[in-house]
């Protein structure tokens, strides 16, 4: 039904593409130094067999007991009766064990530091890469489609490594802010040098119907206005093209074209070669987008914003649907206030947004599952599993992190599947994939491999502690002190389980939403998101205090970080 909408992938994989700026910027930062040395000598080979294993080749297709031998990054055999190697490394299953193929994100903000880039200066002032641009940008500030997001990945940053111990052995990377906002870029998340984990420096031209605040003033500053920029620069950038060609075709009498920096990515949207991705903002933003496609011929996605949009406003965009699994804030409903102030369509989307793949699926439309726009990407395998307790067939939720990426992205012959000859992306999970928090043992990543160890216990898992309630903190760095304030809250949910949120609030930082808060009998682990990726703390609750450190990580090395804090009030009657 929706064939068409790759083509222009399927050219840019086969056909090639210009290399942008943004590969040589990376390169330059030394980030080869990431475990693999440009130049270095030939590497050992990379064999391995994985025998006696449940192995999921693809969506609903499976081999109960099967041997998988992987080869120098691509997958050699995958079968019942598959011979091991002499020279391979063998790893045996254990009961319960199923290898699956790799995640894919089909749009994600993995890398980048979305904080700084909100923080960013005005355009004309962004730095050297500016700077050195040819050609006159355009007159809007939120049009710059010759961006590219390249340029803003940093291959350092925590993200990256979460993301692979979620599953995931590629990213859509797509930029975050205007109208035109730039070029994505495909990425596969191992640890190495730029030259060799960009698959796609320039993907497609994502575009969104973003405003300006009315004290800005800047243009466009209401939806309708939006709407009118797109189609006024797709239809400025159409006339400058003609003219051009004109121009080159007999230019006696005409003055030369004026070279603008914004036309060569426009224009090649226009021409089908590049493919635009539309992120919506307004839930009405999916049908704006079906509209405009139909007016210029284009083929592309659109990005929804969470499962508690309407399934009828996302079939309204007549394309694929990247759907981020972001679930509705859930009411209080033990606060009587809450109560009276929570109305039934707020009450009907948090009850409904887990059937949304389902109905979409019913409908006939395409869906891929994607973190962009999630508050905590750590809570996809878990939103991942409540899909699937709604209805969604299992294989259908697994196609929708694999297959149908792999296909949209124009990758279906290099990944998505386990299959001879393609990448040797896939991950092994002890017990079920589709849970709250599925036990990866093994991963690999272009037949890369890396061992993910359970997770060791700290503290007492048997002990029953509240962590809920405000806590004054003192952390301290190589003898340097700062004070801060958690508040943890708790919201009870099916099942007797309790799921906790918070943040921390000082007077340096102001106040961060931890991005998780997980309780495993007395031990408290909180994660922040700020520049540079994500920190990690784990504490220790003995009655009104807590404790505990944890190492950060920079670019000029790390350091232990200790933590104490005091219970000043709280815990309240649980929500």
């Amino acid at each position: 039904m929706y064939s068409s909408h790759v083509r222009a992938w399927r050219r840019r994989i086969f056909c090639g593409h210009r290399a942008g700026p943004g590969l040589a910027a990376i390169a330059a930062l030394g980030i080869s130094g990431l475990g693999f040395a440009a130049g270095a000598q030939a590497e050992a080979p990379r064999i391995h067999a994985i025998t006696g294993a449940r192995i999921v080749t693809a969506p609903g297709q499976v081999i109960e007991n099967g041997t998988l031998v992987l080869r120098d990054g691509l997958v050699e055999a995958v079968g019942p009766a598959v011979a091991v190697p002499a020279d391979a490394e063998v790893i045996a299953a254990q009961p319960g064990w199923t290898v699956y193929p790799s995640f894919i994100d089909a749009a994600s903000a993995v890398g980048l530091d979305t904080e700084a880039a909100a923080a960013a200066p005005a355009r004309g002032t962004r730095g050297r890469a500016e700077e050195k641009r040819l050609g006159i940008p355009h007159e809007l500030k939120s049009v710059h489609p010759e961006d590219g997001v390249i340029e803003r990945v940093d291959l350092r940053h925590a993200s990256i490594a979460a993301h692979r111990e979620m599953g995931f052995a590629a990213a859509h990377v797509l930029p975050d802010k205007g109208v035109f906002r730039g070029e994505s870029a495909v990425l596969i998340l191992r640890e190495a040098p730029a030259p060799e984990i960009v698959a796609r420096d320039r993907a497609a031209q994502v575009i969104a119907l973003e405003t300006a605040s009315f004290m800005a003033r800047q243009y466009p500053s209401s939806t309708f206005g939006a709407v009118a920029t797109v189609r006024q620069v797709f239809l400025d950038a159409a006339r400058q093209g003609e003219w051009r060609e004109r121009y080159v075709a007999n230019p006696v009498g005409m003055s030369p074209p004026e070279y603008r920096s914004s036309d060569a990515p426009l224009l090649a949207v226009l021409r089908g070669d590049l493919p635009p991705v539309f992120v919506a903002i307004n839930g009405l933003d999916p049908g704006r987008f079906g509209e405009l496609a139909r007016e210029f011929n284009l083929s592309g996605m659109t990005v929804a914003r969470g499962l508690d949009d309407l399934e009828a406003d996302l079939r309204a965009a007549g394309m694929p649907v990247l759907l981020p699994l972001e679930m509705p804030e859930k009411p209080d409903l033990n606060d009587p206030d809450s109560v009276i102030e929570t109305g039934l369509v707020q009450m009907q989307k948090v009850l409904l947004a887990p059937r949304l793949p389902a109905a979409l699926d019913a409908a006939g439309v395409e869906v891929a599952f994607v973190t962009a726009g999630m508050k905590s990407v750590r809570r996809f395998p878990e939103n991942l599993a409540a899909v699937v307790k709604a209805g969604l067939p299992p294989e259908k939720a697994l196609a929708a992190v694999t297959t149908t990426p792999a296909r949209l992205l124009g990758l279906s012959q290099s990944m998505g599947t386990i299959e001879p000859g393609k990448q040797a992306n896939l991950f092994v999970v002890d017990g079920e994939l589709f849970t709250d928090k599925p036990a990866i043992r093994h991963l690999f990543i272009q037949g890369y491999h890396q061992e993910i160890e359970e997770e060791q216990t700290i503290g007492d898992p048997n002990a029953v502690v509240d962590p809920r309630g405000t806590w004054r903190i003192n952390t301290d760095v190589m003898g340097r002190s700062a004070e801060s304030t958690w508040t943890i809250s708790g919201t009870s949910e099916a099942g007797g389980k309790v799921r906790y949120s918070g943040f921390n609030d000082s007077t340096r930082s102001g106040k961060r939403d931890f991005s998780s808060v997980e309780l495993k009998g007395n031990a408290m682990t909180v994660i922040s998101s700020g520049q540079g990726g994500e920190m990690k703390i784990t504490v220790i609750i003995a009655g009104e205090s807590l404790s505990g450190e944890t190492t950060m990580e920079s670019a000029r090395g790390s350091a232990r970080m200790k933590v104490e804090g005091r219970r000043v009030s709280g815990p309240e009657e649980l929500q």
